[in-house]
Order: C-alpha cells, then structure tokens, then sequence
C-alpha cells in the first residue's frame, strides 16, 4: 500500500489556547510546540490537507491541570507524554512552564510521531471588573494574589488556536 511520508512542523504561534474569567480574575492559557514531527498517511493525501490533519490530531483534546502550582499537568487525547523541565515567572503576570512532549498518535489514516518541545504559558491579571489593580510583583505576590482563583478552575481544557486548521471546527 503507498503512503506519503512527510517532515511535519507545528505552526509557532500557539497551537492551542482558553481565556476565561473567574472573579475577579481573567486567565489566559497558551500552548505552543517546537520541533517537527513524522509524518506518514494512508492512503496517500495531499501534504497540504494532511498538514491540517495533523494540527487537528496534535491539538486534539487538550488538558491543562495545576496552573496554581509549579508543575502543571498537561495532557492530550491523542496521548501525547508531556514532561516538564522548568517552570519561571514571567513579570508581571504570568508563568511559563517548558518541557517536551512524546507523540505517537494515529487517527483515520495519519500517523504523528517523534518529540516536540512544548511552552505553556499562564498568564492573570485582573480582569475589567476588578477595579483599578496593579499587576503583582514578584512570583510569590503573584501566587498570594491569584492562586485561590487558580486553583478553584481545577483544569481548562484548550481548543485548536491556529486558523491553519481545514479539520474540525474548534
């Protein structure tokens, strides 16, 4: 049986993202992968539509836990194998966790293979109705002032960011 084989590079911009506002708080959640992958489709397709399929495989089902904590949990559908490496505040409202993260995942033909490196980014601040705020000022303010919110989300669940996408709708 023929397939087409091909090198599959995530697009930079984040591949999956949630906003959402609890209290007083609005949250942002990105998530971005570096690195490329292989790719193998059967029957043969045209690259360009698999490259969609492929976005739409690795930002399938897309879980993050534990954005109050210095180890955030993130998980796939697809069951990627995300390890975190580091974990830094970013001034003045947010923190980026980085590791990289296994893929090997097949639907309808496709199939993702290798290891990407991965960016989380969280970022808070206040949101609209909050008043007149200033943003916290180091990591532990930042903690203090909106881990309770944080950690009363429990998880967010990310949708497809990239408008690359020709698959499912987000």
């Amino acid at each position: 049986m023929h397939a087409t084989a091909f090198r599959y590079r995530p697009p930079v911009s984040p591949v999956a993202a949630a906003n959402l506002e609890i209290g007083k708080v609005a949250v942002t959640v990105r998530l971005s992968f570096d690195g490329a992958l292989y790719a193998c489709r059967r029957p043969p397709g045209v690259v360009e539509r698999m490259e969609a399929e492929a976005l739409d495989l690795l930002s399938k089902g897309l879980f993050v836990s534990g954005i109050d904590t210095p180890v955030a949990t993130v998980t796939g559908a697809a069951g990627h194998r995300f390890v975190q490496r580091s974990a830094e505040f970013q001034p003045p409202d947010g923190w980026l966790y980085q590791g990289m993260c296994g893929v090997g995942a097949g639907r309808n033909g496709l199939t993702l293979t290798g290891v990407l490196g991965y960016r989380l980014e969280v970022r808070a601040e206040w949101a609209s109705r909050a008043g007149d705020c200033g943003p916290p000022g180091s990591a532990a303010e930042w903690c203090e002032v909106f881990g309770g919110q944080l950690a009363s989300i429990g998880g967010v669940v990310l949708r497809r960011a990239s408008v690359l996408s020709l698959g499912t709708p987000p």
